[in-house]
This record gives C-alpha cells, sequence and structure tokens, in this order.
C-alpha cells in the first residue's frame, strides 16, 4: 500500500504506515507541522473522586 504525504507529495514509508496506518504526512512533515494523528479517548471505568482517592493513595 503507498500513499503520498498531503503536504509534500512524497511517498510515505511503509514502515512508517505500518506502525501508524491513519497518517497522512511523512515523518519530515509531521515534525515541521505536527502530527495529523488523533489519539481515542478510552473510559478507566471510575469516577473521578475514586481516581483522585488512587492518585492519592500511589502518591503517599
Amino acid at each position: 500500500m503507498t500513499r503520498k504525504c498531503e503536504i509534500c507529495g512524497r511517498v510515505i514509508p511503509k514502515e512508517r504506515l505500518d506502525i501508524l496506518p491513519g497518517t497522512k504526512r511523512c515523518v519530515e512533515c509531521a515534525q515541521k507541522n505536527g502530527t495529523d494523528v488523533q489519539a481515542r479517548r478510552t473510559e478507566v471505568g471510575m469516577d473521578i473522586d475514586t481516581y483522585r482517592d488512587l492518585l492519592g493513595a500511589i502518591r503517599s
């Protein structure tokens, strides 16, 4: 599978696409202009008060 960078038009290396299949930018353009990859937000399964209590227990 080949894909070209949306900014410069160069072919994005296969190794980069294997690691970040959703990317539309080559490494150089991502470093200069910021990444285009969006991380998915996941729920932790606990309310904020429980999370704060847990952090407090770990830090003490």
